[in-house]
């Protein structure tokens, strides 16, 4: 293959989805440094840094898959990753909330 020929829909889709499991992984990871950057402070800032950092991290991975057209030009197909990458983003978010042992109740009274 030239310079000059464009690639064929196989690899422009590979590449695609290569691209979208790249994003979730950056987002995911960086969802895991606020989570343990935050967690110290969980009582003053750190825990609605956290929910801030959540939602913004759930949203790109919600359009993730419509912005970068993965799954050609279905739009359930788009819709199903969509689903699928906001799920594994979920989890990572849950997750962090745990492992990095934020206190969720500071105050009682």
């Amino acid at each position: 293959m030239n310079a000059s020929t464009p690639p064929d829909a196989a690899t422009d889709f590979e590449l695609r989805r290569k691209a979208g499991y790249s994003v979730t992984l950056v987002v995911c990871v960086a969802m895991l440094v606020v989570a343990f950057v935050a967690a110290p402070h969980s009582c003053e800032w750190g825990l609605d840094t956290y929910a801030i950092a959540g939602v913004v991290g759930l949203a790109v991975l919600l359009t993730m898959p419509f912005a970068l057209r993965i799954g050609g030009n279905s739009l359930l197909v788009r819709a199903g990753w969509a689903a699928v990458f906001a799920a594994a983003g979920a989890c990572v978010w849950f997750a962090g909330l745990f492992a990095a042992s934020f206190r969720i109740m500071c105050r009682l009274f």
